[in-house]
């Protein structure tokens, strides 16, 4: 689809009463980083923001590569968290989200497919898909 890109996949879920251990225990994953709603804000190194967390929140890492294939890293995603589709379509039921966030770097003209069988297992999850685009990949 034209030059490679540089890409980095989370995947983020928000509640607003479930803890973050429960979620990151049903889907066998460890947060990259969550907090619990109720809960003091605070900066990643812990300085008060004031206020408290309104929802529950966890982000784990997906995958990152320069190889230019986002779809099939989505895809393997979906595959490994449909074991908790049950569970993925509660949090959704009960006011909850979803999403994929990608960030993707790129210093040229790019492009990658998200073919339907790919949105439709997401659609079926109830995981939204977000892009970010940088124009040139991250230095250091």
């Amino acid at each position: 689809m034209g030059n490679q890109f540089e890409y980095y996949v989370s995947f983020r879920a928000t509640h607003p009463t479930l803890d973050p251990a429960e979620i990151a225990g049903q889907l066998v994953l460890e947060a990259k980083a969550s907090w619990a709603a109720g809960a003091p804000r605070k900066t990643p190194k812990g300085t008060p923001l004031g206020g408290i967390r309104e929802e529950s929140y966890c982000a784990f890492n997906i995958g990152s590569s320069d190889d230019g294939a986002l779809a099939e890293c989505l895809q393997a995603a979906v595959a490994r968290l449909k074991r908790a589709g049950d569970f993925l379509r509660e949090i959704r039921a009960t006011g909850g989200s979803l999403m994929f966030y990608v960030s993707w770097f790129t210093d040229g003209d790019t492009g990658e497919v998200f073919d339907a069988a790919l949105l439709r297992d997401m659609a079926d999850l109830g995981i939204e898909l977000g892009i970010n685009a940088y124009s040139a990949p991250p230095q250091g």
